[in-house]
């Protein structure tokens, strides 16, 4: 008997496993999106200009004759201007214009209309000093990746209990010092650290949800947990415009958290993992409260445990003598290996890049980031009926071409100054479609690989869409020199990974590969299919 067998016996979607679920949902959701994705209202760069002496609005670079660049960044110089004072107004003028332009010599002025304060104006992170805002975000997400592996190793080593109270120590700590540094680079180095629980933050809690789940509750499980998700970001967005201060809104997307550690006394341990470390009698006693809770109290949890014990000593060599090699030497299994990484990676890309890209949109920057979060949520219900009609295939594949799509299609918008919204709305669309390949890939990856190195298979692409989430801050930046260009490259990036999709096989309907001979015969008939495979006469949510 596996585990997946003995969960149907006490009940492997029942009335202990939808409280759970939603009881985990809290911590996987809130605290990931507040720490992650506050970075643009917490390194906002309002307009600005260069403080000048008082009444010498004379010494500002002449419209229309300087760059944006020049504008904000530059003045003339004071000594040089006076010295012209002494010649008529046009002469004056005429040679302003041949004056060099120097760095502004008393600081910045910032329009504080939509931020109060921000990291970027309290440390004047602009002009020469505006790669410090992409170093803290680039600080934040090898922070991610490295604790990615981190926590997973905990996780997988002593537990999924100790790498989630490890995480969330770690998140409050140093998120909530990072309110009260006193330069950027105490900043960046606090934002590094404040990295290391995400996304082990969001993972490992549903980690821990799905283990208790049998098949018929993941799906379920799956998209619920990203509406949560999308619930959250909404929540920041509106956090945001309340606080509209940097140090605050730091402070309240990290501290508040530590109410969280009340999930000591009611956050279980994983049975699958105790089962999968030798630890038999705490997983008895975690089986015997689940089938209680769901009314299951017939079942002699006696029994299961020792048909339980019997087959992991049968299945444990076999499942441990296999490594991340294996997803590459066969032909069939590699494809889908680099297929299934290279969209999850172009999926982190994108979502990320779209949610960062609000600076970049002709509106309001904490109404366009709550719209980017609000529509997330319908991405995520019209998805979740698709997966059970027309297949996890053509569900990635439109939701990443609608994405793509609706991005290229702002290089043929009217002017952004005249119809703003026009632009803003085709990048919310693509934010819808996007979020939903989001929900889509983790589903569809864990059905390709094979059971014996999903775990494997699964870890290494989320690894590689680590790096992906580098990547999007960065591609914002080239919005400076055209507001759309970041929109073009992320649209050009989801239509490739959406043609991708098609050279994958449909799941839908088909038992999970369990061995590695399985994995690379599913699928291998097919080199790709742009069209349904099949007719469907139901849709199923499960």
């Amino acid at each position: 008997m596996d585990f997946d067998s003995l969960l149907s016996e006490v009940g492997d979607f029942g009335r202990y496993q939808i409280a759970l679920f939603f009881l985990i949902c809290l911590p996987a959701s809130l605290p990931s999106a507040f720490s992650a994705f506050n970075q643009p209202f917490v390194v906002g760069q309002p307009e600005h200009h260069c403080k000048l002496p008082h009444g010498r609005d004379d010494l500002s670079p002449i419209k229309g004759i300087a760059t944006e660049e020049e504008l904000s960044c530059r003045q003339y110089n004071q000594t040089e201007v006076d010295l012209l004072k002494n010649v008529s107004e046009k002469k004056f003028e005429y040679a302003k214009r041949n004056l060099a332009l120097i760095p502004c010599q008393m600081g910045w002025e910032y329009d504080n209309s939509t931020y109060i304060d921000s990291l970027v104006t309290e440390f004047d992170l602009v002009c020469d000093n505006k790669g410090w805002v992409d170093f803290t975000s680039t600080a934040f997400y090898i922070g991610s990746f490295i604790g990615n592996i981190l926590f997973g190793y905990v996780a997988d080593k002593f537990g999924r209990r100790v790498s989630f109270f490890t995480i969330l120590i770690t998140l409050v700590l140093f998120g909530t010092i990072n309110a009260f540094v006193v330069d950027v680079q105490s900043f960046t180095i606090m934002r590094f650290l404040t990295g290391l629980p995400f996304p082990a933050l969001f993972q490992i809690p549903f980690i821990v949800s799905m283990e208790f789940m049998g098949k018929s509750g993941r799906i379920f499980s799956g998209i619920m947990i990203d509406v949560f998700f999308g619930v959250a970001m909404t929540l920041l967005g509106v956090l945001a415009m309340v606080i509209r201060r940097w140090r605050q809104l730091t402070f309240f997307c990290n501290a508040p958290f530590v109410i969280l550690f009340v999930y000591y006394f009611l956050l279980p341990e994983s049975p699958r993992w105790l089962v999968s470390v030798g630890k038999f009698a705490e997983a008895k006693q975690i089986i015997a409260r689940i089938a209680k809770v769901n009314g299951r109290n017939d079942i002699d949890i006696d029994e299961l445990i020792i048909r339980l014990r019997s087959n992991r000593r049968n299945s444990a060599t076999d499942i441990n003598r296999h490594n991340v090699y294996d997803l590459f030497k066969t032909p069939n299994l590699r494809k889908k290996t680099l297929l299934v990484t290279y969209i999850w990676f172009i999926n982190a890309i994108v979502y990320n890049g779209l949610t960062f890209n609000i600076s970049n949109l002709p509106v309001d920057d904490y109404v366009s980031f709550i719209i980017n979060g609000a529509v997330e949520l319908p991405a995520y219900f019209l998805v979740w009926p698709l997966l059970g009609c027309v297949g996890r295939r053509w569900t990635l594949a439109s939701s990443m071409l609608l994405a793509g799509l609706a991005c290229i299609s702002t290089m043929f918008s009217p002017s952004a100054t005249e119809h703003p919204w026009i632009i803003a709305g085709l990048a919310y669309v693509g934010k819808f479609g996007i979020a939903g390949s989001f929900a889509v890939i983790y589903i569809f990856a864990g059905e390709l690989y094979p059971t014996v190195v999903r775990a494997i298979g699964m870890g290494m692409s989320s690894m590689v869409a680590g790096l992906g989430l580098i990547l999007g801050p960065h591609l914002v930046r080239l919005g400076d020199s055209m507001r759309i260009l970041p929109l073009m490259i992320m649209g050009t990036m989801s239509v490739s990974a959406g043609v991708a999709s098609f050279f994958l096989p449909e799941t839908l309907g088909a038992p999970l590969p369990q061995t590695l001979e399985e994995a690379e015969a599913f699928g291998k008939a097919k080199k790709c299919s742009c069209w349904f495979g099949r007719r469907f006469t139901f849709c199923s949510l499960n």
